[in-house]
């Protein structure tokens, strides 16, 4: 039997809410962690919602770009962090 070792990420990826953070802290916090899942209640049905993003395209699957997406945080509704998304959406490179 052939076993095929797969390398595994050893850490687990750090959950933020930014709504109690300022956007320098969350974009403090993506840089230095390089990865991170951000997160805040929907203001009208109070389910989570969440998101991946980055601190540049390294972290990123073969194929995928990085663009900058807007997040809310306590001191904004307009926080640019970098996130994955697949190169061929939208007709190509997303940069």
């Amino acid at each position: 039997m052939i076993l095929a070792l797969v390398p595994v990420e050893a850490s687990a990826i750090v959950r933020y809410m930014v709504q109690g953070m300022t956007c320098a802290e969350v974009q403090n916090s993506v840089d230095r962690d390089g990865v991170a899942i951000l997160y805040r209640q929907a203001s009208k049905s109070g389910v989570p919602l969440y998101d991946r993003y980055v601190a540049n395209g390294s972290f990123c699957q073969a194929g995928q770009d990085t663009i900058k997406e807007s997040v809310p945080t306590a001191d904004t509704q307009n926080c640019r962090v970098s996130k994955c998304l697949d190169g061929t959406r939208f007709g190509g490179n997303n940069r």
